[in-house]
């Protein structure tokens, strides 16, 4: 489980998150909706470790994220969280198969068989030699998805991860999360677009930093 307690996050003046509590079960899917701004991709931060609220409090299976030193954080993130972002965030100079196998290697040991096995996974071990530069938006979408997932996490967060695809590559991502979700994976999933919320267990709101419905 996922736990949110009345999280504060301010930067300066600005008050991205205003006291936000929120349950997210165990192998639930839970989409978050929210205009620009509304504080949607802070709340991913915060649950990934890579910034701690201001005040209030996160727990993952009952462990305090925010309480964690940066170091205890990273190992967090390394070993229980798989991060899919709408700008893919791919080196471009690399191929398919070595980005995913950077997540390997910030992990533990780069194994390219387990690579290409979660390239598979996401239709992708056709294109394993291929430049990420010489991909398609979908195609690297879908690489990045790959790279989030070959170091087995129980928890997916993903920022906008069809915002920049067309209808047909959003649907095979729509696909990939589906089949997450029914492994028992966690997911939560900022977007826009209300087809792909529609696709999880629960629609959250948020509004000015605060959730508008639980």
């Amino acid at each position: 489980m996922i736990e949110l307690r009345e999280v504060v996050k301010r930067y300066g003046e600005v008050v991205a998150l205003d006291g936000v509590s929120l349950k997210v079960e165990a192998g639930e899917w839970v989409s978050i909706m929210g205009p620009s701004g509304s504080g949607k991709s802070t709340m991913l931060h915060l649950i990934a470790g890579l910034d701690t609220p201001t005040s209030g409090s996160i727990l993952v299976a009952g462990e305090e994220v925010s309480a964690m030193s940066a170091e205890a954080r990273a190992e967090f993130r390394r070993c229980r969280v798989g991060m899919v972002f709408q700008q893919f965030h791919l080196i471009p100079y690399l191929t398919a198969l070595e980005n995913v196998m950077l997540a390997q290697y910030i992990h533990s040991i780069p194994d390219e068989d387990e690579a290409l096995l979660a390239l598979e996974r996401v239709g992708m071990a056709h294109r394993a030699r291929a430049e990420a530069a010489k991909l398609s938006g979908g195609e690297q979408q879908r690489v990045a998805i790959a790279r989030a997932l070959v170091n087995d996490p129980g928890i997916i967060l993903a920022d906008e991860p069809t915002g920049n695809l067309d209808a047909g590559n959003e649907a095979v991502v729509l696909e990939l999360f589906r089949e997450l979700a029914e492994e028992g994976r966690t997911l939560l999933v900022v977007t826009h677009n209300a087809e792909v919320a529609g696709a999880g267990d629960r629609v959250v709101r948020i509004h000015h930093g605060r959730i508008e419905n639980g």
